[in-house]
């Protein structure tokens, strides 16, 4: 008896894509996406972009650079490996009318403030909040809170701004205040996932200590360090039980005199690190732990005979990112004092020390993102904004 040729089947059972797809790099995602209907619905789906958000720390592990020179902006990123190779070129999203700086980045998207300089139509400086995802190149642009920054982009000890991803419920939350003459007034959370802002009403009185904007996020905490060096307390916004708090700097963080300023980020997965740069090195102390308040002296970076230096990010591999202002150079620096030459950013003279964040791929807002053709032009022109 003749036995029938049996058919064979070329169908894939959903859950296996899934698991194959969540584990690739965003770029071979996205050209996968164009293999056929399934698999393009499901790339696009909020749990297929939740489940690979979560696996990023099986991709590769970059370094996102920004670099300002007068009222220029680059971006570009990097992966973290040996050679700090440049992975990614990224085009800024506004043009030179308008002016932007990073609030934080958070789980593979870029928070942005950006603010349109007045001119003859407008009679005051407008502002507009963006997240930004630069692997896919998309962004998104938060609607207005329910009260408007008072003061101008020049001004900068009036807001406190904050970017992070809430693991629990899976969600981006960027956090705003607003400084009166003595203490924050308003504070409003906005939830990437409803796109909604919910103010928040218990807000402890806060002395009048002038807080830098950039934050940093760890284990639920948003954290801000003082502008002024002699304040000895750093602030923390918890997103779990909305509710502020404060920590001390260490005690050896206020001895010297000569200080440029200090800088707080996070430290590994689950604490924070206060840099003290001073003009040829830089002191680093590490939290043991949140609860109890600890200081542990981790490091002195930075050599005299290099010149000046800024501690910028800790890298994935344990090292420390250090710009040196001669040649204009990266570099990277063990605990053991080594140093090892990475790359040059520019021959142009007098440049600024650059920012860098330590940044993994992500499919962010593929779902709901607009993507970026050219330069993203906001135009502010007929503006509405919520007067104070």
């Amino acid at each position: 008896m003749k036995m029938k040729k049996a058919e064979m089947s070329e169908y894939l059972p959903e859950e296996v894509i899934v698991e194959i797809l969540s584990r690739l790099p965003v770029k071979s995602v996205l050209k996968f996406s164009s293999v056929c209907k399934l698999w393009n619905c499901v790339i696009r789906s909020p749990d297929f972009i939740s489940t690979h958000t979560r696996n990023s720390n099986k991709h590769h592990n970059y370094m996102f650079l920004l670099h300002s020179y007068k009222c220029r902006h680059q971006y570009s990123m990097h992966f973290d490996n040996k050679d700090f190779d440049e992975y990614l070129s990224v085009q800024p999203l506004f043009n030179q009318a308008n002016v932007s700086e990073v609030v934080a980045s958070s789980n593979g998207l870029v928070c942005l403030f950006c603010v349109y300089k007045r001119n003859i139509h407008i009679h005051r400086d407008l502002y507009k909040f963006v997240i930004w995802n630069p692997s896919i190149r998309k962004y998104f642009l938060l609607p207005e809170p329910s009260f408007r920054l008072r003061s101008n982009y020049s001004s900068t000890h009036s807001k406190l701004l904050g970017f992070g991803f809430d693991s629990r419920l899976n969600d981006y939350n960027f956090f705003v205040a607003q400084y009166s003459v003595s203490s924050v007034t308003q504070v409003a959370l906005y939830s990437l996932n409803s796109n909604t802002w919910k103010k928040i009403t218990n807000v402890p009185p806060i002395n009048r200590v002038f807080y830098s904007n950039s934050s940093t996020f760890v284990l639920g905490r948003l954290f801000w360090h003082p502008y002024e060096i002699s304040r000895k307390l750093v602030l923390v916004f918890d997103l779990i039980d909305e509710t502020f708090g404060e920590i001390s700097l260490p005690a050896e963080c206020l001895e010297n005199a000569q200080n440029r300023g200090l800088k707080i980020k996070a430290f590994g997965e689950s604490s924070i690190a206060v840099i003290r740069n001073s003009f040829y090195e830089a002191d680093i102390w590490v939290m043991k732990e949140y609860e109890t308040g600890e200081w542990m002296k981790l490091a002195r970076v930075g050599k005299h005979w290099r010149g000046l230096s800024n501690v910028l990010e800790f890298r994935y591999n344990g090292e420390i990112l250090v710009y040196f202002h001669r040649g204009q150079r990266l570099a990277s620096y063990n605990l053991n004092g080594r140093i090892k030459n990475l790359v040059a950013l520019s021959k142009e003279k007098n440049r600024r020390p650059p920012f860098a964040y330590r940044h993994v791929e992500s499919l962010a807002l593929l779902d709901k993102g607009t993507d970026i053709s050219n330069q993203l032009s906001i135009s502010f022109m007929g503006h509405e904004s919520h007067d104070s």
